[in-house]
């Protein structure tokens, strides 16, 4: 006989997943009661997977006592983006690999690596498990962009595979790379709420 799945943990996996494409409309209301139906669960996995993801940043507690997707606001764009940046380029001064030395230069563990796993390695490399979590945090709080930087970027996936070869190759251009990279998507962040915004309204 099958063991039916933790109801916690396939609460989880689903609201999360939600949460990251970006299926509940910012600031509006995600109702555990509506949730639990369409999961065919009871309200207790539901209610912790909130408050867990809560944590995480992906659900905002609401005055009275509810939960709110997380609105997607400017500055706030702004500022994950920002984080990102300072996560990866702290990491790389604190493990003296700002420059690319000990990043590809016989490093076959890189090999094969996207964009975002070159920067979650570079975080790791760093040993600080704190600043691992927070920057894990921030990547899923910026999941639910992702379609929007493909459609607003043509370029991004040409774009991602330059910044990639810099870590692999090394050099004093991989900050600057990082930089133009993440100051692009700063700037654009208006663009990339409204990109979000309108394929949220076609699905």
């Amino acid at each position: 006989m099958t063991r039916r799945r933790d109801p916690f943990a396939a609460a989880l996996e689903s609201l999360r997943g939600r949460a990251e494409q970006g299926v509940y409309p910012p600031g509006g209301p995600v109702v555990i009661m509506d949730e639990a139906r369409r999961l065919n669960l009871s309200t207790t996995p539901v209610r912790e997977a909130l408050v867990w993801l809560s944590g995480y940043g992906l659900m905002e507690r609401s005055p009275t006592g509810g939960f709110l997707a997380p609105r997607l606001e400017r500055a706030i764009v702004r500022d994950r983006f920002a984080f990102r940046l300072q996560c990866v380029t702290g990491s790389l001064t604190a493990a003296g690999d700002v420059h690319g030395h000990d990043l590809g230069r016989g490093s076959g563990d890189l090999a094969g690596l996207d964009l975002a796993g070159h920067m979650l390695t570079a975080v790791r490399r760093a040993g600080n498990a704190a600043l691992v979590d927070a920057y894990v945090r921030v990547c899923r709080q910026l999941i639910q962009l992702e379609p929007a930087e493909r459609r607003l970027f043509p370029d991004h996936q040409e774009e991602e595979r330059a910044v990639s070869g810099l870590f692999e190759a090394g050099g004093d251009a991989l900050a600057e790379g990082l930089a133009l990279y993440h100051r692009r998507r700063i700037e654009a962040a208006p663009l990339l709420i409204l990109e979000a915004e309108a394929a949220r309204r076609e699905t």
